[in-house]
């Protein structure tokens, strides 16, 4: 008999199943094997194009749209040339970026093991996770020392400033403040022309270091709150007393008794009091205004010289209201208006240095509070206003942004070199023995001349700021190499010459830093020198000293210990339990019993820093 011929589409159970179907006109197999009706359906037909006015193709299309654009006055050409423009400025930005130096991490560096402390006792505990606080273990007491380390003040090379006592417990009146309702702060501003002082002390000493704001569009704001402090928008009120706390603390004693009519700690006190009230009156934690971040980061830069592990808590908290505000993110991407996007910009950078600053001292580990927001452009303040269209070229050469870049090109070195490892933070990767040294000084030799090129050659050491750059880059340049060839864990078999080179590289960091005590160019600039003490450089030489007894070596190294402990006396003046001051006292001693003993000469008590530091070992021996 005559079977009919088998179908060209497959069965609805195979087509369902999107299995193979031998499509048998009396059942497919598999229907079959089912025992289920083998149905035949044919598919619907595909979609066909409507035809009519969608049928016009693409570049009459095109023409259509360009007509209707110059009716509303858009010249399409203007249009193609600022997106050219556009795409020209994101990928020189991108080249540039995959062009800059980084540290190659090895593989194996990502799996080396964790190397922090934890340090315990009767219920307490601190966990150490990089090495300035790990290598210092061993000239601690008892562990009392490092958990009973004191909150009170850990301000420790103030000179010439001064700090109340008790701010630590100040500080935590942010987060748990007493009062109800919004405080009356009048009586805690200065007066007008004081505020005006204090205002011209900002834009000598920090807004040249600390691009926060757009100081224009600021300076109007303060100009007009000074008339009318007694009805001032609750976020103007906390960033003018951000503005008083940190321009008080660019200034010496002298200057605040010559220009302020007051001693500096009482101001200060005053300062920081409204400071605080003026924040929890904005509601800064639940805030997403920009200017009451600024005024919190404003705050925190003023408290650098304190307790360290109360401002990592503190920075990490302006860390999450940033991400919360998504300053993380780059604007230019959000589609922000141009304005906004470097504003926001600033201020995410700002905070991540100040995060790693008080990171690095607390004692902890890496943060990771990076994102993806680019680095500001390289522009003066003039160049910016807040309608503006769309953002300028950069500048090539020196301008109001050369150091706060400066700053921002190391941070994105570390970033783009970083292993996965915590310990030590961004640090780590430098000191590793995972990558080779010639690999390491080939990276730090590119970014150094990177600051040449982009900065350096147009610096005028004549203008005060251009000189901080050139001292900021030596100093992070003689850092770099000297953590790059510092290892923590090899020192005993460290060959001779390469500790040479590591002891004259750390002192050629302690002197200049001494040095710019002595420089009155550098004097409204000293609050940011001595927030960022080279320790490490510091610890090395002290250490070396132990067995570094010959002259003229020694004796120009001591000169430069006893210059430290001249310019920062709170070192070794006051009695104090905190841990690092003490460990690195008790370093500084054991150097010094070396120094004498290899001499073979009487001690005669010593300098008047070693006699101080003898005298409060007597006073907390224990019993």
């Amino acid at each position: 008999p005559n079977h009919p011929p088998p179908k060209s589409f497959s069965c609805v159970l195979c087509a369902q199943r999107k299995v193979k179907c031998d499509k048998r006109p009396r059942g497919c197999a598999n229907c079959t094997k089912a025992r289920v009706p083998c149905i035949y359906k044919a598919p619907p037909p595909p979609r066909r194009k409507k035809k009519g006015a969608q049928d016009i193709d693409t570049s009459t299309r095109l023409r259509l749209y360009e007509d209707a654009l110059r009716k509303l006055g858009v010249d399409p050409a203007d249009v193609e040339k600022e997106e050219i423009a556009k795409t020209s400025r994101k990928t020189a930005t991108t080249a540039t970026h995959n062009d800059e130096p980084r540290i190659p991490v090895a593989k194996e560096d990502r799996v080396r093991k964790q190397e922090g402390v934890l340090v315990t006792s009767a219920g307490k505990s601190v966990y150490l996770d990089n090495a300035l606080w790990t290598g210092l273990t061993g000239e601690f007491r008892d562990s009392k020392e490092i958990l009973e380390d004191s909150s009170d003040d850990e301000a420790f090379g103030d000179t010439p400033y001064t700090t109340p006592e008790a701010i630590s417990s100040d500080v935590t009146n942010l987060l748990f403040a007493s009062t109800r309702g919004t405080v009356n702060l009048r009586g805690l501003h200065p007066q007008p022309v004081q505020i005006f002082k204090l205002w011209q002390a900002y834009l000598d000493n920090i807004n040249p270091l600390s691009k926060l704001f757009h100081t224009p569009s600021i300076q109007q704001l303060v100009l007009h709150a000074t008339g009318n402090l007694d009805d001032l928008p609750r976020n103007l009120e906390a960033l003018l007393f951000g503005i008083y706390c940190v321009s008080l603390s660019s200034l010496s004693e002298v200057e605040c008794d010559t220009i302020l009519g007051d001693p500096k700690d009482v101001l200060a006190a005053k300062f920081r009091s409204g400071a605080q009230h003026a924040l929890v009156n904005a509601s800064f934690l639940r805030s997403n205004d920009l200017m009451v971040l600024q005024a919190y980061v404003l705050f925190l830069l003023s408290l650098q010289n304190f307790d360290a592990k109360v401002l990592w808590i503190l920075s990490g908290i302006a860390g999450r209201i940033g991400q919360r505000l998504g300053l993380h993110r780059d604007g230019e991407e959000l589609g922000l208006p141009p304005f906004e996007t470097e504003m926001r910009r600033r201020l995410w950078w700002q905070i991540m240095f100040v995060d790693g600053h008080s990171q690095k001292l607390a004692g902890t580990g890496a943060t990771p509070l990076m994102g993806d927001t680019k680095r500001p452009l390289n522009v003066n303040d003039s160049q910016l206003f807040p309608d503006m269209k769309e953002l300028p070229m950069e500048h090539e050469g020196a301008t109001e942004m050369t150091f706060f870049l400066i700053r921002c090109h190391v941070g994105e070195f570390m970033k783009r070199s970083k292993s996965d490892v915590s310990f030590d933070g961004v640090w780590g990767t430098l000191s590793t023995q995972a990558v080779p040294l010639e690999s390491k000084d080939k990276a730090i030799d590119e970014l150094q001349s990177l600051f040449e090129r982009k900065f350096l050659q147009y610096c005028d050491p004549a203008i005060a700021w251009h000189f901080m750059c050139q001292h900021l880059v030596k100093a992070v340049v003689c850092m770099m190499r000297f953590m790059a060839h510092n290892p923590t864990t090899v020192q005993d078999s460290m060959p001779q010459s390469e500790k040479d080179m590591l002891f004259k590289t750390a002192l050629q960091v302690v002197s200049w830093q001494n040095l710019a005590y002595t420089m009155k160019e550098m004097q409204g600039f000293l609050w940011h020198i001595n927030m960022h003490f080279q320790w490490k450089a510091f610890i090395y030489i002290v250490s070396e000293l132990r067995y570094r007894t010959a002259a003229p070596e020694a004796d120009d190294a001591w000169k430069q210990v006893g210059l430290v402990y001249e310019y920062h006396p709170r070192l070794s003046k006051e009695l104090s339990k905190r841990a690092l001051p003490v460990a690195v006292g008790n370093l500084t001693l054991k150097a010094w019993d070396a120094f004498i003993a290899a001499r073979r000469t009487p001690g005669h008590g010593g300098p008047i820093f070693i006699q101080i530091l003898r005298a409060q070992r007597k006073q907390t021996k224990p019993p």
